[in-house]
């Protein structure tokens, strides 16, 4: 026996996987909610081009960080990254054991390496250049042409404005509760 089709005025399928793929609901319509999907599909874009050479999304951007500003100590990449110093740390031991960067002391301060990458890692980077790009390009596409520059320009406005939130792990554990009040021992109001 065939399943009676739904009417045209019955109300849509409430699975999660129907509910998904009629778009964002209104009540998520919000720029935290927004800009944590809209990360995921830019790491899911960038992971494209970048997963062929076997790197992250990260990875990929700490390699241009080093072929911009070569002999950069790790707390300062770190820092331009995003990211925790220990995150930069295993990254940077990662990349040096695959021959892309390369580290040595700090002549200024023996505690610090400086990080630069190799002639390889160079080459890696201007070998992924393009899908890089056509990667950030894929990412505006649903937006007008005229539309790009000014939603980028936004975003920047508004990490900019908020740079003091831009930091590794925040918002990520919960903050800490102040103590409850003790009661009085004699049990009275303190205006008494």
């Amino acid at each position: 026996m065939r399943k009676p089709q739904p009417a045209a005025d019955d109300p849509p399928p409430t699975t999660p996987a129907a509910a998904a793929s009629r778009g964002v609901p209104p009540n998520h319509r919000v720029p935290a909610h927004l800009a944590r999907q809209f990360q995921q599909i830019c790491l899911g874009i960038a992971a494209e081009a970048t997963g062929p050479a076997g790197l992250t999304p990260i990875e990929y951007a700490l390699i241009g960080a080093l072929d911009d500003s070569p002999d950069m100590d790790q707390g300062t990449l770190a820092a331009m990254l995003g990211i925790n110093t220990v995150s930069t740390h295993h990254m940077s031991h990662r990349l040096q054991a695959l021959g892309l960067v390369e580290q040595r002391l700090d002549p200024g301060d023996r505690r610090s390496r400086l990080l630069r990458l190799t002639p390889r890692g160079h080459a890696l980077r201007q070998e992924l250049r393009s899908a890089g790009r056509a990667a950030q390009e894929r990412i505006l596409a649903p937006l007008a042409p005229a539309e790009r520059p000014l939603f980028v320009d936004m975003l920047t406005r508004l990490v900019e404005a908020h740079e003091a939130y831009a930091r590794p792990g925040n918002g990520r554990r919960r903050a800490s509760r102040p103590a409850a009040p003790e009661p009085f021992a004699s049990g009275r109001n303190a205006a008494d």
